[in-house]
C-alpha cells in the first residue's frame, strides 16, 4: 500500500470509531437511549401491574380506582415509536460518509467489508486497536521488569494484556489459530456475513417502522410489513440482539466500550409515590380539556385566507 492508500484506510478506521462514539447520533448513544427507554417502560408496566393488584385487593368488586389509561397509552405509543425507529436507524444501509451518510451498525459493517482486503492483523492491532504488535517483545519486557523487581510486587504492563486481547480478537475474525498467526492475516468474510445475518433478522422491524412510523405507507407499501403480536417480550429480544451485535462491532471495529444501562444521578423513582392530581384538581382539568377542544375546533383555513395569503 502506498502512503495515500494508508492514509485513506486510516481515515476510514477513524470514521468507524466516530460512527460508534459520536455523542449525538453515534451507535453507543443510540443504544444507551434505547436501553434506558426500555427499562423505564418496563417500570411503567410494573407500576400498572402493582396498581391492578392493589385494586383487586382493596376492591374485589372492581369499584376501586384505576390508573389513567390516557396517560399510559401516551407513554406506550412513545415507547414503541422510539424503539422501532431506533432499530431502523441502527439498521440503516446508507453509507457511512457523504451527504446521506449515517451512523448505523450496517453502515460500519459495510465499510469494514469494503476495506477487508487491506485490514491485516498488523494494521488491525496497531491502527484500529492502537496497541503494540509484537507480543514476544512485550512479554520479554514484562519478564525483565519482574526480574528487576527482585521479588517485590509490581504492576504488570497493561500494554501486554491489551495486545494479547487484540490478537485473540483477530484470531476470531480471521479464523487463524494462535500458532499460525501472521501479520498478513485477513478477516474471514464469513464472519462479517454472520454479523450481517444477525442484522438481517431484525430487518422486519426496520421495514415496519419505515412504512408505519417514519413514512405514511399506503396499503400497497404496508403489505407484508406488519409486526403481528409484537409485545414487550419481542421488544426485549430485538433490543438484546441489537446490543449484542453493537457490542461486538464496537469492540472489533471501533475499539469502543460496550453499551450499558445508564446509572441515574439521583433517584429515578422520585415522586412516583405522590398523587399527580387531587380530586380538587378535576374541575380544572375538565375545563382545560374543553379549552383544548375549542382551540382545535378553531383550526381551519378559509379559502379566501389561503388565496389572500392571510390567516
Amino acid at each position: 500500500m502506498g502512503k495515500q492508500a494508508d492514509d485513506a484506510l486510516l481515515q476510514r478506521i477513524a470514521n468507524w470509531k466516530l460512527a460508534y462514539t459520536d455523542d449525538t447520533t453515534g451507535v453507543i448513544t443510540a443504544m444507551g437511549a434505547m436501553l434506558w427507554d426500555h427499562a423505564a417502560f418496563r417500570t411503567a408496566i410494573r407500576i400498572v401491574s402493582l396498581a391492578s393488584q392493589r385494586e383487586r385487593a382493596e376492591g374485589p368488586d372492581g369499584d376501586g380506582p384505576s390508573l389513567n389509561q390516557m396517560l399510559f397509552d401516551l407513554l406506550a405509543k412513545g415507547y414503541w415509536s422510539s424503539l422501532l425507529l431506533g432499530a431502523r436507524k441502527l439498521l440503516d444501509p446508507h453509507p457511512l460518509v457523504g451527504p446521506r451518510g449515517v451512523y448505523s451498525l450496517r453502515a460500519i459493517l459495510n465499510d469494514v467489508k469494503a476495506c477487508r482486503p487491506k485490514i491485516t492483523r498488523r494494521i488491525y492491532v496497531e491502527h484500529l486497536r492502537m496497541c503494540r504488535y509484537d507480543l514476544e517483545a512485550l512479554r520479554q519486557e514484562n519478564w525483565q521488569a519482574v526480574k528487576a523487581s527482585a521479588g517485590k510486587a509490581i504492576w504488570g504492563d497493561p500494554a501486554l494484556t491489551l495486545s494479547e486481547f487484540c490478537h485473540r480478537d483477530f484470531d476470531y475474525l480471521s479464523g487463524v489459530k494462535e500458532a499460525d498467526r501472521s501479520e498478513t492475516d485477513l478477516i474471514d468474510p464469513a464472519v462479517l456475513d454472520l454479523i450481517e445475518r444477525r442484522l438481517a433478522e431484525l430487518d422486519r422491524i426496520s421495514e415496519y417502522a419505515s412504512t408505519h412510523i417514519a413514512h405514511a405507507g399506503n396499503a400497497e407499501s404496508r403489505l407484508g410489513r406488519s409486526l403481528e403480536e409484537f409485545d414487550i417480550r419481542d421488544a426485549r429480544e430485538a433490543l438484546k440482539a441489537l446490543k449484542e451485535i453493537a457490542d461486538l462491532i464496537g469492540l472489533w471495529f471501533a475499539n469502543g466500550e460496550i453499551s450499558t444501562l445508564a446509572v441515574y444521578q439521583g433517584n429515578q423513582f422520585e415522586g412516583l409515590d405522590m398523587a399527580a392530581v387531587s380530586e380538587a384538581d378535576m374541575p380544572e382539568l375538565d375545563a382545560n380539556w374543553d379549552l383544548i377542544d375549542q382551540d382545535i375546533a378553531s383550526w381551519h383555513l378559509k379559502p379566501e385566507q389561503l388565496l389572500s395569503g392571510n390567516g
